[in-house]
């Protein structure tokens, strides 16, 4: 009887993480919330504290997807492998074509159908456990992406009235740097000496306003810069949050086919087994998986397209450095090459 691998520890590990990540994410944005709405002086903001913060948020949620990426790979592995022991009690030479597959199956030795059915069974309890996970993790995820993103919102706004003020200030900065000119030639020109006293006052004047505006815009072009960096952090967490829901969706689209494999294979066992023989006792999540199979008419149709069109997307999405690389048109054009 073969020992069924256990998947508690990751998945324990696995909730951990999820609770971690979101957690680190609503405090990140907690925390920049209201620097992004505007609220109180930008000259507060600690940076490196609160860039440390979605640095830590980031890091776990890409824990969190690392950590649910090997169960769903784990549990796929433990399905293929329950697959080539089913299809070898009708053909002793099936796998042998790889040679890896081969040295697996001679160091484990032939499974009878009790023990393919309990491993299975087990694949099944973390399939339901990790289909949970996804299904807690997908609105939790969503929710910090909307926040995030109306934050960004508002971030971007209070920047572009930013610009407005800096582009008004400007514009009456120029508008004083003309006067300045024309009355430094007044000043110059003898015909009006008389008027010199009054026009010297003018020109401290006009000096004085000029140098607080000045004063104005570095303010505001200071206070902007700190706001563009606002909206970069946020872009960045808004990024990997959108990344991660994806990331979910792949996970539990496969996850969702890959369960109806599961079952089709223990339904395609059940039969060869005697009924007093099992020892399995499978949980309310298993039935319940196994249930909501039998009733959907579509489950189990067309499944080896479905699966690797699944298969296809998660490679594409979550390991696309796995995927077959297509051979270049010239190589192509080379290898028809006639010889001369």
């Amino acid at each position: 009887m073969a020992i069924p691998h256990s998947f508690d520890g990751m998945l324990d590990k696995a909730q951990t993480t999820l609770d971690d990540a979101i957690g680190s994410t609503t405090a990140a944005m907690t925390t920049l919330a209201g620097h992004a709405k505007g609220e109180g002086s930008v000259e507060v903001v600690n940076f490196p504290v609160e860039e440390a913060l979605v640095r830590e948020a980031v890091e776990t949620l890409e824990r969190w997807k690392s950590l649910a990426l090997s169960l769903v790979k784990d549990l796929d592995r433990m399905t293929a492998n329950a697959d080539l022991q089913h299809r070898r009690l009708f053909d002793e030479n099936a796998g042998f074509e790889d040679a890896s597959l081969l040295r697996r199956k001679l160091a484990g030795g032939p499974m009878k159908p009790e023990a393919i059915i309990a491993d299975i069974d087990a694949t099944l309890g973390a399939s339901a456990a990790l289909d949970l996970l996804f299904k807690q993790a997908r609105p939790a995820l969503s929710r910090c992406f909307r926040d995030c993103e109306s934050h960004l919102g508002g971030a971007i706004e209070r920047r572009r009235k930013l610009d407005f003020a800096i582009e008004e200030v400007q514009r009456e900065a120029d508008a004083v740097m003309t006067q300045v000119t024309d009355l430094r030639r007044s000043l110059s020109s003898p015909r009006h000496s008389d008027t010199h006293f009054e026009q010297d006052d003018d020109y401290r004047n006009l000096l004085t306003g000029q140098d607080a505006l000045r004063k104005r815009e570095r303010e505001l072009q200071s206070e902007r810069t700190a706001r563009q960096r606002l909206i970069d952090l946020y872009e960045g967490l808004v990024g990997v949050l959108n990344a991660q829901i994806a990331a979910v969706g792949a996970m539990a689209g496969k996850l969702n086919v890959d369960i109806e494999q599961r079952i089709a294979l223990l339904k395609a066992l059940t039969p060869g087994v005697d009924p007093s023989s099992s020892v399995t006792v499978r949980t309310q999540a298993v039935e319940s998986l196994i249930q909501a199979f039998d009733a959907n008419v579509l489950a189990g149709h067309d499944l080896a397209a479905r699966k690797a069109h699944v298969d296809f997307v998660f490679a594409r999405r979550l390991e696309p450095h796995l995927l077959p690389v297509p051979a270049e048109r010239g190589e192509a054009s080379e290898e028809t090459q006639p010889e001369g």
